[in-house]
């Protein structure tokens, strides 16, 4: 699949825009005047937060850990200024945030493979290619999308999965 579900810097557009920030180094200038929202897994990963502030050698002001959506809403709040995402959270769309890029490649790439039993192939035999075509499809933007749909309109994941695969032209 092509969209990568990495973990992802996130700040409001304010933020971004008064301060320059783009890059994850661009934080880095200015990290030790901030406060963080992470996950509690985030906070205490090797490739959370204390692998991101070693690789680029910053420490955040101050640190709190907020699970789940409530981080984005701290951060709509003014409470933290840094969250912690996955690239395709549907949230960052709501809440129209700036996720910053990892000009070190620190995270880890976090691609989706499709796992089929042998079974299913010999079923069906045109499965590898509708995947391959679905995989093309399927970015990082285009799954925020899709997350959001699920996420913020509380559309079913099959709706929104079917409706894709229609309007994709990969199912009738």
């Amino acid at each position: 699949m092509q969209f990568n579900n990495t973990y992802v810097l996130a700040v409001s557009q304010e933020t971004a825009e008064k301060n320059g920030l783009e890059t994850v180094s661009d934080l880095s200038r200015i990290a030790g005047t901030m406060t963080s929202g992470t996950t509690f897994e985030f906070s205490n990963r090797e490739d959370g937060l204390t692998g991101i502030e070693n690789a680029y050698g910053f420490k955040m002001g101050n640190k709190l850990t907020i699970d789940g959506s409530p981080r984005y809403t701290a951060l709509a709040g003014g409470e933290v200024e840094v969250v912690d995402a996955f690239a395709t959270d549907g949230l960052l769309k709501k809440f129209q945030l700036k996720t910053l890029t990892d000009d070190k490649h620190f995270f880890p790439p976090y691609f989706a493979m499709p796992v089929v039993r042998e079974e299913a192939l010999k079923e069906c035999p045109e499965l590898p290619g509708l995947l391959e075509e679905l995989g093309a499809l399927l970015t990082d933007d285009v799954m925020a999308e899709l997350n959001y749909k699920v996420d913020e309109l509380q559309q079913t994941p099959e709706k929104v999965a079917g409706d894709f695969l229609r309007e994709s032209g990969l199912v009738s």
